[in-house]
């Protein structure tokens, strides 16, 4: 991903912070998510389970790998800057 016109910094940061707020309201707020975690099969294996999500932000170059197996795969992020 990469800005295709000369923005700001200060406007990059607030429309990245912004559109991360946005999108953990969005998940808290969901009513599929909500009902799945809520699911009794669930909160019988897992009880008290809720969905929750990590995000951060970085300002500055990276590159992004994927590591891990044929069940599961995570994000790494190499550079200087995050």
């Amino acid at each position: 991903w990469k800005v295709k016109r000369e923005v700001s910094e200060e406007l990059l940061a607030v429309a990245s912070l912004w559109s991360t707020v946005r999108s953990m309201r969005d998940i808290a707020l969901c009513p599929e998510i909500n009902a799945c975690a809520r699911r009794s099969d669930v909160q019988a294996r897992l009880p008290g389970f809720t969905f929750s999500l990590g995000f951060g932000l970085h300002f500055g170059w990276a590159v992004e790998c994927a590591i891990g197996s044929e069940h599961k795969i995570d994000a790494s992020y190499l550079s200087p800057h995050v």
